[in-house]
Order: structure tokens, then C-alpha cells, then sequence
């Protein structure tokens, strides 16, 4: 064989290996990099927060708030919070809410505001104490004409008029003389002069949660319907009024107007008794049958 052939057999079994190689070299897969870095994902932005004060748990209307029932909560810091406590601006309002009345119903998580829980003396406080469909009447007093000063408020009365009065009508002799007549019961003290509850006890730092000192007041606001205050005015002009303290055990007996009551009232007999009904203010009276 001649050497040019041979130089031309040894060059194309060169590259025809070299092609076999190439070939198995393009169909290999890669192999997969080892343990490979994951992305990390970017932190979200925290949103700016503030301390709101809120109902811890629900305070409904006309209850006095205590301090459990309140509490700091973070709020979005963008929020239209005009009407909202906020913590920075007022550190002891939790504090200070402390025997507010609720005016309305607030949930637990609701933010609690000066429009809903309102202190003794500011406007519309005596509102939220009312119950619906009652009015409260004021009417003056002394010591001695209140049980000695020991009347507080939420205690349950007796309204007593006594009067001159001519007893020759009656048929006594003598001309004229004196009547006491209970012309209301059971009636619910809202508050003596502007105290509104308990008074603290001395060298207290905390209110009485007992027994409370005598109020000595000059006034007293009582809890009536809209006949019963009518007719107390009424008997204001006919004598002097008293208040008569009455057991907390008799909180569920009738109240109102009593026969007496009802003469100064609108002129019913005291013989007609009956039930009497209460609802918003209204009175309904349903006389029973004789025997």
C-alpha cells in the first residue's frame, strides 16, 4: 500500500472516532449542580402600628366601666383615628375611663371613645342612667328628711308629703292638723346633689366598694315615670317631702304611685288598688274584682 493511502486510512479512522465522541458527547446530559442556592424572598414591609384603647370585653349601655374592661391594642397608625385614644397622646386614659358609663353597646375588639363612655357630670351623663321611658325629677332635701344622709344613689325610696290639713272636713274637731301620706314606693335614687355613686372611703385611695359614708346633700334625683313626676311636683306645692330608706330585699316590690299617690295624681279613690304595670314610663293599672 502506498503511503498516501495510508496517511488517508489513519485520518479518517481519526475522525470518524473523533465524530463518535462528539456524538456521545452532545447526547450526554449534563450532570445537575450539586445542593443548589435557593432564592431567598424579599421580608414584607412592616406596617407603622399605634396603641388604640379598646373594649376588652363587652361593656353594655349604662354599665360603669372598670379597668379589666379595658385594654391598649395596636391599630394601623394611618387609620382615620381622630376619634380613637391613642396611647402616645394620652398614657393614662385606660386609667381614667376607669367609672365612665357606657352610652351604647361596645363590642370586645371595638375601639372604645370619649363619644361612647362618658364620666359623671358631662352632658348626657344622667341619660345613660335613666332607664328607657323614665324621667328624672329632683327634689330638695335635709338630713332630716332623708334617712339621716344615709341615702345613696341606687338605693330604693319611699316618697312621703306631709301637709296641713283643715280637720274639720274630716270630722275631727280642732280645726286644723297634720297628714303624712306615702304617695310613692320603691322608687330608684339616680343621685344625691352631683354624686352619682358610692362615695370613697376616707384615707382611701380607692372608691368604697361597701358600705359608703352619709351623704349630707341637699338634693336628691329620683327615677320616675312620666305620671309619678307630675305627681310629685304636685305634692311639692301641697307640703313637704321626705325620703324614706327602704331594705334592698324589697327592690322587686311595686313601685309607683300608691293609692294616696293616685288622689294627688288624678283624683282615683285609694280604695282602687290594683296591678300596676311600668313599661318605657307608661303606667297601666288593672283593678281586680271586689271579692
Amino acid at each position: 500500500m502506498s503511503p498516501v493511502r495510508l496517511i488517508i486510512l489513519v485520518v479518517a479512522a481519526a475522525a470518524a472516532i473523533g465524530a463518535v465522541f462528539l456524538v456521545r458527547t452532545v447526547q450526554q446530559p449534563q450532570e445537575a449542580t450539586a445542593n443548589p442556592t435557593p432564592a431567598v424572598a424579599p421580608e414584607p414591609a412592616r406596617m407603622p402600628m399605634k396603641l388604640i384603647l379598646v373594649a376588652n370585653a363587652t361593656i353594655p349601655v349604662g354599665k360603669f366601666v372598670s379597668l379589666e374592661d379595658l385594654s391598649w391594642q395596636e391599630w394601623p397608625a394611618d387609620a382615620q383615628t381622630e376619634s380613637f385614644i391613642d396611647k402616645e397622646k394620652e398614657p393614662e386614659a385606660l386609667e381614667k375611663m376607669v367609672g365612665a358609663v357606657a352610652r351604647v353597646d361596645v363590642i370586645k375588639g371595638e375601639p372604645a371613645t370619649k363619644a361612647k363612655l362618658v364620666h359623671p357630670g358631662t352632658s348626657g351623663f344622667m341619660s345613660v342612667m335613666l332607664t328607657p321611658g323614665m324621667r328624672a325629677v329632683s327634689v330638695e332635701i335635709e338630713a332630716e328628711t332623708a334617712a339621716g344622709g344615709f341615702i345613696q344613689p341606687n338605693d330604693r325610696v319611699d316618697v312621703i308629703v306631709t301637709r296641713e290639713v283643715d280637720t274639720n272636713k274630716t270630722g275631727a274637731s280642732g280645726g286644723l292638723g297634720i297628714r303624712s301620706d306615702m304617695i310613692l314606693t320603691n322608687i330608684r335614687v339616680l343621685a344625691i346633689d352631683t354624686l352619682y355613686g358610692t362615695p370613697p372611703a376616707e384615707d382611701a385611695e380607692e372608691p368604697a366598694t361597701g358600705q359608703g359614708a352619709a351623704i349630707i346633700g341637699s338634693r336628691a334625683t329620683l327615677e320616675l315615670t312620666e305620671r309619678d313626676a307630675t305627681l310629685l311636683n304636685t305634692a311639692r306645692k301641697a307640703g313637704d317631702i321626705s325620703l324614706t330608706l327602704r331594705s334592698i330585699a324589697d327592690m322587686a316590690a311595686p313601685q309607683g304611685a300608691t293609692g294616696a299617690g293616685r288622689v294627688y295624681r288624678d283624683g282615683v279613690s285609694q280604695d282602687a288598688e290594683g296591678v300596676r304595670v311600668y313599661r318605657y314610663g307608661n303606667e297601666t293599672v288593672a283593678s281586680a274584682t271586689a271579692g
